[in-house]
């Protein structure tokens, strides 16, 4: 029960008999118009993105963009905060303004065009609200096929001398016509009850009083929609049916108007994201979003990460079963072939722990103990520790920088790193992000790379992203770049290109006044478009903050999402 069409309203009574329903629903008009800047700063709906704006706006915009999704879960107000109260048993329910007179159908007027056919609607309510919702479903083209039940285990207060215990909420699920709708009984069970028995959430886990338990959209999730699917949300309040989405591999659009509730959702799902295990310079963690919007969601078997550096977007990317990583930088592959393949992060953090205490590396400072470590991993760089050795040393070494001098010595100096929780949990993701995956780690030129998976995968179902080097950048690790790398990469792409097989790049194409010649001409021989990414490197790397001003950072790709 959120607060996307409803806006809390401060010039009204706190007496509810006072609230005249037509002047509220006057205001909420008046702060439609009012957001309209907002949603025109919108031109393109991004996915796993909630929005701070009118979800009838949103739903438009959804529509002009010719997005479709592949189901819409959500949890409208329910206009019940008037009809009780039980101050009288310490718990009043007054959920405010935005759950007073909010018209339970206006928004369902608008969402037939954006779902797709066989797509389902499932909506929260109060059940006095349910025939109203089912008639205006009927009536925009749906079908009504069940009532699903919220049982609690932590009934609602009443009087029970005189009314039974209200127990349960409800959710109208429903499909759009056209095509088979989606609905994953568990083959074990003979039928599925409509009915989900969970607790309401409470303590630190409740942000919205309305909250749904995540059981419960769980559940919703893995029945009505598929790996790869399209989830909205017009009224996202805390955010769990969009962080839900995420984790069971789905992708998601939301909306939420009140701005405390939507930022609280907004650091939820920033929460979840996969950070990179190593910080190499150059990672796309900080667009990592953005990248992924723009990758293909569905149908695709094989992802080619060719310039993987960090691999965080390998890590992330979650729509592909299996993973060709490379990187030019053996010892940065080794590593990351190392995390990779783990197949249990809890044997990677022990083993950080063994070593950050045998060299007393949580000391500050720990100078003397890395470089004890580091003469060690010199002398025993084929023992079988080796890697994990070299791990401890890049995460506690200077910008967690690899660097090896002519001797082949690692020789980084020490950085100002602790080994905390957070440390540990950021591994500890990034290594799970793997585990279903089938990942092979390679280091090699990249146009090898590419023409050994090449011998491996077909166009039908792969996609291939480069990060090079940038040309127009000055980075220590873009020191070996140079146009003739740059025209040898380009000419990779054309051939790709020929063959059928997608690709996405990142690049910048302008800095400091300075254009990228080659890459604008393979946007003009191959007529493609440049989606400008706006990336703030406030708490970035000195070198980054420099330039990144001054940069036109970019992605390209060859192909449009649904289609070649």
């Amino acid at each position: 029960m959120k607060n996307d069409d409803s806006i809390l309203i401060d010039n009204f009574s706190s007496n509810k008999n006072n609230i005249d329903v037509n002047s509220l629903e006057r205001e909420r008009e008046r702060e439609r118009e009012r957001q309209k800047f907002n949603l025109d700063q919108i031109t393109k709906v991004e996915l796993n993105e909630i929005y701070n704006v009118d979800c009838i706006g949103l739903i438009k915009k959804i529509k002009s963009n010719k997005l479709k999704v592949d189901a819409i879960i959500t949890d409208p107000p329910y206009n019940v905060s008037r009809e009780n109260n039980f101050n009288t048993i310490g718990r009043e329910i007054d959920f405010g303004k935005w759950d007073w007179g909010f018209n339970q159908t206006k928004w369902i007027k608008n969402i037939y065009e954006i779902v797709k056919d066989g797509g389902s609607v499932i909506i929260f309510n109060d059940w006095k609200n349910m025939g109203d919702i089912s008639k205006e479903l009927e009536k925009q083209g749906f079908e009504v096929k069940d009532l699903i039940r919220w049982i609690k285990k932590a009934p609602m207060p009443r009087n029970t001398s005189r009314r039974y215990v209200s127990d349960a909420e409800y959710a109208i699920w429903a499909v759009k016509p056209g095509e088979k709708w989606t609905f994953n009984k568990n083959d074990e069970k003979s039928y599925l009850r409509p009915e989900i028995k969970s607790s309401v959430p409470m303590g630190r886990k409740r942000i919205h009083p309305t909250q749904k338990s995540k059981e419960v959209i769980k559940e919703l999730i893995e029945i009505h929609t598929n790996k790869g699917d399209v989830i909205f949300d017009p009224f996202s309040g805390s955010g769990e049916i969009s962080l839900n989405s995420s984790k069971m591999d789905r992708f998601f659009i939301g909306s939420e108007i009140d701005k405390t509730y939507w930022k609280q959702s907004r650091k939820r799902i920033d929460d979840t994201l996969i950070k990179p295990a190593i910080n190499h310079l150059g990672n796309k963690f900080r667009m990592i979003k953005k990248l992924l919007s723009e990758l293909p969601i569905k149908n695709i078997e094989n992802f080619v990460d060719v310039f993987a550096g960090s691999s965080v977007v390998s890590a992330s990317y979650k729509s592909a079963n299996k993973y060709f990583i490379n990187d030019g930088d053996e010892k940065l592959a080794s590593l990351i072939e190392l995390l990779s393949n783990s197949p249990d992060e809890t044997y990677i953090v022990n083993s950080i722990d063994s070593i950050v205490n045998k060299y007393e590396l949580n000391k500050i400072p720990y100078k003397e103990g890395y470089n004890r470590l580091k003469e060690h991993y010199n002398k025993n760089q084929h023992s079988n520790k080796a890697k994990i050795n070299l791990l401890v040393l890049v995460l506690f070494g200077f910008n967690q920088q690899i660097r090896f001098n002519k001797k082949g010595d690692f020789n980084i100096p020490p950085g100002k790193t602790m080994w905390t929780e957070y440390q540990k949990e950021k591994i500890s993701k990034f290594i799970i992000a793997f585990k279903n995956k089938k990942v092979q780690v390679r280091w090699k030129d990249f146009e090898d790379f590419i023409e050994e998976v090449l011998e491996e995968v077909g166009p039908e179902n792969t996609i291939f992203y480069f990060d090079p080097p940038y040309l127009l950048s000055d980075a220590t690790y873009n020191k070996n770049w140079n146009t003739d790398e740059e025209k040898r990469l380009i000419n990779c792409l054309i051939k790709l290109d020929e063959k059928g097989y997608k690709w996405v790049l990142s690049n910048v194409i302008e800095s400091k006044g300075v254009e990228n010649k080659e890459l604008l001409k393979l946007i003009e021989k191959l007529n493609l478009k440049e989606i400008e990414v706006n990336i703030n490197y406030k708490n970035s790397n000195y070198q980054r903050r420099k330039y990144s001003n001054k940069d036109k950072e970019v992605i390209i790709k060859n192909f449009e999402n649904g289609k070649r």
